[in-house]
């Protein structure tokens, strides 16, 4: 199975962030995709930020792809990694995945 940069950083970001399991909020009309790629977004840029909806965009389509491959489980409100979601995760050590954050957000 192939996962793009974008998609193993956000199962990186689940796992290391937040424990592989997570919960949000969705405005009403709004995808669940969609509502939590702008959550996770905002962990990285403030949304006044120039950056903030290209990373919002990349995010939800690597959040749309996951759920595609069986990454990740969308449900309701609570978006957790699979066991292979959690194994891909693992392959960006928490060092890695510490460095390309503050990279990332700045």
């Amino acid at each position: 199975m192939s996962i793009t940069p974008v998609e193993r950083f956000v199962l990186a970001h689940i796992l290391y962030s937040y424990g592989g399991k997570m919960y949000f909020t969705t405005p009403s009309g709004q995808a669940p995709e969609e509502a939590l790629a702008s959550f996770l977004a905002e962990d990285f840029v403030d949304p006044t930020d120039r950056r903030y909806e290209r990373i919002r965009k990349a995010f939800a389509e690597a959040l749309r792809g996951l759920k595609e491959k069986w990454l990740i489980e969308l449900r309701g409100y609570e978006v957790l990694l699979t066991v292979v979601g959690r194994q891909e995760a693992e392959k960006i050590s928490r060092e890695l995945y510490n460095e390309l954050k503050r990279k990332f957000s700045s």
